[in-house]
């Protein structure tokens, strides 16, 4: 729930206070057929357990990587505020930073994090920016640009330079006010963004906020997805009508955009019972007053998440399958493959890199979560 707890946290405080571009489309015979064999992904071993000391529990799993340097597993725990650090293997090897305000020192609003240039750089919303970790994973500085909405899903594209997902507000006078949400790049330690790949804007007023604010959570909080790596930036708008996604180089000219012909898939009425219960005990947990109503979207989204997998390839998560499947593109957009993850759930998050795939739950059945490590 990484980018939820980061737009909620503005809309709280609102409320309470070039080249040319390659068009690829797959077409299929049936919309929603699929062209290749499905491969099934294999979980090779996992982290966490329901009950037992706090190197092996979670309060929230909120994060996870393969550190760049050691080949360690990272993982940031919301809910303990801190780091732990696992073999490759998952044996637990020790805990980084604390919950508190001093320097180094993360809380529970710190939402995710990324890798660039040997740092590692927590997103903490009550510091307005990044707490930041050098390659021995010791503190190194903190970076407070932001009063509000800093830029999140960020992707390294070299040692200095990083895309981001942006949202930002803005007023238009006579009580109403502009709310945007642009994908930018920027240079590390820079309060202002270099460039613009993709923005769009809606006008709203307070009485908006309250009154639609299920429509704004779907779009702002949770609509878009962005992901890439040095070679390739990816982004998708997460919505119920269209499968697109647009890839852009690291200069910020335009590579591809992919399309499939789907056709939307309408949610169970148990599965938007089970969203709405979820984000009704989220908003209430956060203390939000005036937004703890929220109306799921009669239809599944097209795409949940784009990713660069640890073949190189494209990854792009598909939401209209309630087991996680993805569809595989090649580094120019063309449709290779399919593979799916052995179990089924709507909440299941991904995290990938050259060395390998890491999998959790937000909201797992079980009852407690699990960082399953994937092949």
């Amino acid at each position: 729930m990484k980018l939820v707890f980061a737009i909620f946290s503005a809309l709280f405080l609102l409320v309470s206070c070039s080249s040319e571009t390659q068009e690829i489309q797959t077409e299929t015979e049936d919309a929603n057929a699929l062209s290749f064999p499905v491969d099934t992904l294999e979980i090779t071993g996992y982290i966490g357990e329901e009950l037992g000391d706090s190197t092996n529990t979670f309060g929230i799993l909120a994060d996870a990587e393969y550190h760049h340097g050691t080949g360690n597993i990272l993982l940031l725990d919301n809910g303990a505020a801190c780091f732990k650090e696992y073999t490759p293997s998952g044996e637990y090897i020790r805990q980084i930073s604390r919950n508190g305000s001093g320097p180094g020192e993360l809380s529970f609003t710190t939402l995710e994090f990324f890798q660039m240039g040997g740092y590692t750089l927590a997103l903490n919303i009550m510091k307005q920016g990044y707490v930041v970790f050098d390659d021995s994973l010791n503190f190194h500085e903190e970076i407070s640009h932001w009063t509000q909405n800093p830029p999140m899903q960020c992707v390294a594209l070299s040692d200095s330079v990083f895309a981001a997902y942006k949202p930002d507000f803005s007023e238009a006078g006579e009580g109403r006010f502009i709310m945007s949400r642009s994908i930018v790049l920027y240079t590390y330690g820079q309060e202002e963004f270099d460039l613009t790949l993709w923005q769009d804007s809606t006008e709203l007023t307070i009485s908006d906020l309250i009154q639609d604010s299920s429509s704004l959570i779907n779009d702002f909080l949770l609509g878009t997805t962005l992901g890439g790596n040095s070679d390739i930036i990816l982004f998708s708008l997460k919505v119920s009508d269209n499968y697109t996604v647009h890839g852009w180089y690291p200069d910020g000219s335009e590579a591809f955009t992919i399309t499939l012909p789907l056709e939307p898939v309408a949610k169970s009425p148990e599965e938007i019972a089970e969203e709405k219960a979820y984000m009704e005990a989220f908003f209430s947990q956060m203390g939000a007053q005036g937004m703890s109503e929220f109306t799921p979207e009669p239809n599944r989204d097209m795409i949940i998440s784009v990713n660069v997998g640890p073949d190189g390839n494209i990854w792009v998560q598909r939401g209209t399958r309630i087991q996680p499947f993805f569809d595989i593109f090649d580094k120019q957009g063309n449709l290779i493959g399919h593979k799916v993850f052995p179990e089924e759930g709507w909440t299941w998050k991904f995290s990938m890199g050259p060395d390998g795939i890491l999998a959790w739950e937000e909201d797992p059945e079980l009852g407690y979560q699990q960082l399953f490590i994937v092949l």
